[in-house]
Order: structure tokens, then C-alpha cells, then sequence
């Protein structure tokens, strides 16, 4: 397996990576479930948050400040607030430093320790971006691989205005999913409740 360093920050990568799973999606569902399972206790943790703020933790008060400040703008604007947002609100740390092995972080979690890797702030945005009103059915966590690397990476994909674009930790900018340098090796949509 190789560690988040690997996937998201410019260090050599091995070819089985904790991706690799992924060429058949069955592999990644059990940590998309329990990441989406995360992802409801986060929600109803910020829900406990706006009715009373003595209940809020810095993390929660970070989280809806950055929603907040979205709220701001509109369409493409507003998910690209978010994206780069949470780009800057935590910083690239491998799961190895955080955990000492692989692991696919809740939001708040990410946001308490201040950094996470690339599947860390695709589910940051995902959760973000559903707080945000857009529908689940607009929002897929990608699996993805450039060519030419060996290493895979998570991207966030939300479809706006009919098409899909791809939000980074390694961009600021929204990139249409066409136009990335991206080959999809798997999408995870969020499960019916």
C-alpha cells in the first residue's frame, strides 16, 4: 500500500498503491461506506452546532465559516470558493504521519488535525458541497491517474450547469473533467439512505 504521501504530495510512487482496488470500485466500497456513515455523525454534529454554539467545537466553526463565506457566491463561483478554501485550510499530510498506516478521514477529523491527502479533501469538499445545497447526485469522489505516473489520486467531481468539473488539492482553478489530465480509474457516488 502505498501511504497518502505518495498520492498527493511529488514523492516516487509505487504501482500498487491504496488505490489499486480501485480498477474494480468493490474494493473501495467498504471505506466509502463507513466514510459516508462519518459524513451523517459530522452533519448532525454541525445541526447540534447551529442551535446552540456553545456546542461548537473549532473545527465546526471553521467548517461553517468557510460555508458561510460560499454562500456568497453562486453556481461555479461558489464551488470554486470551496475548493480553494479547503485547499488552503489544511495542508498536505501523509497518513502515515497522521495514522501510521492508511486511512480515509471523516471532515471534521481532517479539519481538526489540520491537514489530511488527497481523499481527505475530496470528502472535505463532498460534505461541504452537500451542506452547500448541491444534491448528491451531482457530486462523485473520483479515483483517478495521470498518465505517465504510477500513482493514483482522489479529486472531487461536481456537475454544474451540465457539466462536471474536478475539484484538486492540487489546483486552485475548477478543471472540466474533460480537459483534465486525468484517467478515471473509479467513481463512488454517495449511497441512497
Amino acid at each position: 500500500v502505498v501511504l497518502a504521501l505518495t498520492l498527493c504530495v511529488s514523492i516516487a510512487a509505487r504501482a500498487e498503491d491504496e488505490f489499486y482496488a480501485a480498477r474494480n470500485s468493490a474494493g473501495l466500497t467498504p471505506k466509502w461506506r463507513e466514510i459516508q456513515a462519518r459524513m451523517s455523525e459530522d452533519g448532525a454534529r454541525l445541526s447540534m452546532c447551529r442551535a446552540d454554539a456553545d456546542l461548537c467545537r473549532p473545527e465546526d466553526r471553521q467548517f461553517s465559516a468557510i460555508l458561510d463565506a460560499s454562500r456568497q457566491q453562486e453556481g461555479r463561483a461558489r464551488i470554486g470558493h470551496i475548493n480553494r478554501a479547503v485547499n488552503l485550510a489544511i495542508r498536505p499530510l501523509s497518513d502515515l504521519a497522521r495514522f501510521g498506516g492508511d486511512r480515509w478521514s471523516a471532515p471534521m477529523a481532517t479539519l481538526q488535525d489540520g491537514g489530511g491527502d488527497c481523499e481527505d479533501y475530496a470528502i472535505l469538499k463532498f460534505m461541504m458541497l452537500r451542506e452547500a445545497g448541491i444534491p448528491d447526485s451531482e457530486l462523485r469522489l473520483l479515483i483517478v491517474r495521470q498518465a505517465g505516473t504510477p500513482a493514483a489520486h482522489a479529486v472531487l467531481a461536481v456537475r454544474i450547469d451540465g457539466e462536471w468539473v474536478l475539484l484538486d488539492n492540487r489546483r486552485i482553478a475548477l478543471v472540466r473533467r474533460d480537459d483534465s489530465p486525468y484517467q478515471v480509474l473509479s467513481e463512488l457516488a454517495a449511497e441512497p439512505s
